[in-house]
């Protein structure tokens, strides 16, 4: 439970050093454990470390009737994981949209966090919000909710699979409704955490696939350059997700 009254799914898996995966722009713990590539990835990490992942607010398993999603109503989602676990220090892991809330916990509270990752993202969304792709697909969103879905997919996983992106974009349409996306998504565009990078003490190391539409790796290597001493680390591959394409380079 949230300070602000809000009800968080969670799930562990693993033994080790905690390492804590926020959850991407859209979430649902329970059936992305049911997607062999996905489980396996988690399965991989858990052989070292105790990984742990959560649902935000309004998604997946985490209570839906919610109104506030702002980037400080997601630190409170953090915050009641981590407490609520009892963890004192941990590995945090941001993913697209969360990355803005993975640095804004980092540099309110840079005793806990080990190491930050930051995987394909950002820290203010209107540099990867303002590119052509992320233009095109918002403009499905309010319009046709399948159709969005599936390109939503296909941008995750890549452009030539199949049977995986029917299979993601059905895991979208049940871990949140259309309605509630629109206003994440409102949120999360507003999302800039710039001005703490430069205080950031936190051993970071920004992530990013080469080939993926959406965010370029310059916005990569823009991150990284303003995070003192952070580490810049640019795979191959069109994949968002990170258990696709060449997963042990990213492992």
């Amino acid at each position: 439970k949230t300070t602000d009254g809000v009800s968080i799914a969670f799930a562990t898996v693993g033994e080790g050093l905690p390492l804590v995966q926020m959850p991407s722009t859209i979430g649902h713990i329970q059936l992305e454990w049911q997607i062999p590539e996905c489980r396996g990835w988690y399965e991989r990490l858990a052989r070292t470390a105790k990984v742990i992942r959560y649902d935000p607010r309004g998604e997946g398993l985490s209570e839906r009737n919610v109104s506030d999603f702002s980037l400080d109503a997601q630190v409170l989602d953090l915050e009641a994981v981590v407490d609520g676990l009892g963890l004192e220090r941990f590995a945090l892991v941001g993913f697209f949209t969360s990355g803005p809330v993975a640095i804004t916990y980092a540099a309110r509270h840079p005793d806990r966090v080990s190491h930050l990752l930051l995987w394909c993202s950002w820290a203010r969304a209107a540099d990867a919000y303002e590119a052509q792709p992320a233009q095109s697909i918002a403009a499905l969103r309010d319009r046709d909710w399948t159709t969005y879905t599936e390109t939503v997919a296909h941008v995750l996983l890549g452009w030539s699979a199949g049977e995986p992106v029917r299979r993601w974009a059905g895991l979208m349409r049940e871990a949140v409704t259309q309605e509630t996306m629109h206003e994440v998504l409102l949120e999360a565009m507003q999302f800039d955490a710039t001005g703490l990078l430069p205080d950031l003490r936190t051993p970071t190391l920004v992530l990013q696939r080469r080939q993926a539409a959406f965010p370029e790796v310059g916005i990569a290597r823009g991150l990284a350059s303003r995070i003192p001493d952070a580490r810049l680390a640019v795979l191959e591959g069109e994949s968002l997700l990170v258990y696709l394409d060449d997963s042990e380079a990213v492992l």
